[in-house]
């Protein structure tokens, strides 16, 4: 269990994307300092408190990273959330996974309610937040391993919308604010 979030027999590991290009940031957007560190190790420090299996980072990333920290790649690559998301997969071992964004400003927060959404309601396949327009963000989730397999196996995952890691998915949605970085900042 992660601080009584889940139920006592769920093991819960972390995906953290970072395979996107910042193609309109300009730069390695997830290397930009953000309060005196890079932007991804927002993510990544969320991923590792929450987790008590693997953290897998799905991306390009060439640097040190926290100690057990796995890495992999989406193929092809930049193909997309929803291949990441298949990528990372693979790599883990437990009942629940939560999924983040990299560029996410502090995902923190809204991991003990994701958790506690996905424990609370044992018929459930995913907890997500919505965004101010009502939209789920998938990459801001938390999702029960097996029927989250199920969604992206036997599929061709390149270029296919994030958005339809929920197909198929009893999903609980919930309000939350959220930022990533998607511009300039100080």
């Amino acid at each position: 269990t992660v601080g009584g979030m889940t139920d006592e027999h769920s093991r819960v590991a972390a995906l953290v994307l970072a395979g996107g290009r910042s193609r309109r940031f300009g730069s390695d957007k997830l290397e930009a300092e953000v309060h005196g560190r890079p932007l991804l190790d927002a993510a990544i420090d969320a991923a590792v408190s929450a987790s008590d299996t693997q953290v897998v980072v799905v991306g390009p990333v060439e640097r040190a990273l926290p100690p057990g920290v796995l890495v992999t790649r989406e193929e092809p690559a930049y193909a997309g959330p929803f291949a990441a998301v298949a990528a990372g997969l693979a790599l883990v071992d437990a009942d629940v996974v939560l999924v983040l964004a990299g560029d996410l400003l502090d995902p923190a927060p809204a991991i003990p309610a994701l958790l506690g959404a996905l424990a609370d309601d044992p018929h459930a396949d995913a907890a997500t937040v919505v965004d101010a327009d009502n939209r789920r963000q998938p990459l801001l989730a938390a999702f029960r391993v097996m029927p989250l397999l199920g969604c992206v196996s036997g599929v061709d995952t390149d270029g296919r919308a994030a958005s339809e890691l929920f197909d198929g998915l009893q999903t609980i949605a919930m309000g939350a604010r959220i930022v990533q970085v998607d511009g300039d900042f100080d």
